[in-house]
């Protein structure tokens, strides 16, 4: 796999199927891309029917002037992921660097993410499933922004939540852009995200807790809508326009989520989460069994 003749250029194709990684992980096929990187199946040669997700930091995909910053948020990504413990994240159990390359060993997550759910739904979910994956989201945000210092995670949207085959449970994927806050500095993160789904202070360089809160509205309310928010310019129509089954509450609590102002939106995932819990308690009946599915999700 190695060019003849020295140490092998970025421009070239190292990994593939069958190639074989730290002398143990057997790469077998690729399974997506993400912010930084892709991101294969592979099977570990030295424990027994394991098969992890490795994650492949591709310069390929990065201009020449872009290739040190995509390697700085890798490494970022890396070193965060390491330390981090939550049922709703990934684990990571390794990580290497082979033939210039850099690799991150992770959990695999068997199932779909959102974004496909609700492709192949063709139309709006229902609000009790939006609730349960939602309340699963402020669980593991809460987590997140309660870490000292806080992590934002910056680019939550549909697509970077998986739902777990077994169980439902959701995993947040992909944290190439995630960073820790630094309150006390202006302008702490480079304008990175999602459009439609970034809030407008993150193209200002700017990310805090509550800039996820956004990305939380933005995810729930397009869930709901089967609408793609990336046309939005951040102007959004009431959810019930588009879905006539969105609930009072669920709308006040999207508009509140979807503000510009930061100060506007709830204070906290703790908040959105007692405030999904009113949703269910007012809108299902009978409620209890969805309430057992929100606290034993």
């Amino acid at each position: 796999m190695v060019r003849a003749g020295g140490r092998p250029g970025y421009g070239a194709r190292l990994t593939g199927p069958g190639s074989i990684l730290a002398g143990r992980y057997r790469l077998e096929r690729r399974l997506g891309e993400g912010a930084a990187g892709i991101v294969w199946l592979a099977r570990d040669m030295r424990e027994r029917g394991l098969v992890w997700a490795i994650k492949e930091l591709d310069f390929d995909m990065f201009a020449p002037g872009e290739r040190g910053e995509a390697l700085d948020l890798f490494e970022r990504e890396a070193s965060m992921l390491m330390r981090l413990r939550h049922e709703s994240l990934p684990r990571v159990v390794d990580r290497f660097t082979e033939q210039g390359r850099e690799y991150l060993v992770m959990e695999r997550v068997e199932g779909p993410t959102l974004d496909q759910i609700l492709a192949a739904r063709g139309g709006p979910l229902e609000e009790k499933d939006v609730i349960v994956w939602g309340v699963q989201l402020c669980n593991v945000l809460q987590y997140l922004h309660n870490l000292n210092p806080p992590v934002v995670y910056r680019d939550l949207k549909p697509s970077n939540v998986m739902v777990h085959r077994e169980g439902g449970k959701v995993k947040l994927i992909d944290f190439g852009i995630a960073r820790r806050a630094t309150p006390t500095r202006k302008g702490d993160t480079a304008a990175y995200g999602t459009p439609g789904y970034a809030p407008p202070e993150q193209y200002a360089g700017h990310a805090e807790p509550r800039s996820d809160l956004y990305a939380l509205g933005v995810t729930l309310y397009q869930l709901l809508t089967a609408r793609d928010p990336q046309a939005s310019g951040f102007k959004f129509r009431p959810a019930r326009v588009h879905n006539r089954g969105v609930s009072e509450l669920m709308e006040a609590l999207l508009a509140d989520c979807l503000q510009h102002e930061t100060v506007r939106r709830p204070s906290s995932a703790v908040e959105v989460r007692e405030r999904l819990f009113q949703a269910a308690a007012q809108q299902v009946r009978p409620w209890k069994k969805l309430l057992r599915r929100l606290f034993n999700p």
